[in-house]
């Protein structure tokens, strides 16, 4: 019994050690059980609009924009997946996916669909990123993430941080 105690207190230990540090960390929100079959469809012929609000790092908006779009494309294993911030690139620009980077953290991710998007925030040492994958401005998922130290959007752990947004936005496909 003491044997079994002291390992349950061993994992404890563990599972809060790797719970601190400067992330990245992403949460899940609400997702529609059409999600995933709409991403399928909304990508199917070429990119999914990406719409980003905020530039955190202080740099050209534009060029920013186009530095997360190719981080989060093909972040999902076995699901080509593109992202383009050219609605005139994406076949289907009813369906979108919006990113506010450091905006108030009572943001509703609804708010993002409907075209609400507060100012973002100054910039911080704890980068954040709220996103909703949009039909028109009905929302199908939604997602929140941080990661904290990263000074542009080079570092690699940003590059984790789109990636893990993107892979609990749409989450697995369904069986």
């Amino acid at each position: 019994m003491l044997k079994r105690l002291l390992s349950m207190g061993a994992a404890a230990l563990a599972a809060l050690g790797s719970g601190c540090g400067d992330g990245p960390a992403t949460v899940s929100g609400w997702r529609s059980p059409s999600a995933w079959s709409s991403m399928v469809y909304a990508s199917s012929h070429g990119p999914l609009l990406l719409v980003v609000h905020g530039a955190p790092f202080g740099e050209d908006a534009l060029g920013f924009r186009a530095r997360v779009a190719q981080a989060m494309t093909n972040q999902i294993i076995g699901r080509p997946l593109a992202f383009t911030i050219d609605p005139e690139a994406a076949p289907q620009a009813r369906y979108r996916v919006v990113l506010a980077f450091n905006p108030p953290d009572d943001t509703n991710p609804r708010a993002l669909c409907e075209g609400r998007i507060a100012t973002a925030a100054q910039p911080r040492d704890k980068l954040t990123v709220h996103g909703a994958f949009c039909d028109g401005s009905d929302l199908l998922a939604s997602v929140t993430g941080w990661v904290a130290g990263v000074k542009d959007d080079g570092d690699h752990r940003f590059a984790q941080l789109m990636g893990q947004a993107v892979r609990d936005l749409f989450g697995n496909p369904p069986n």
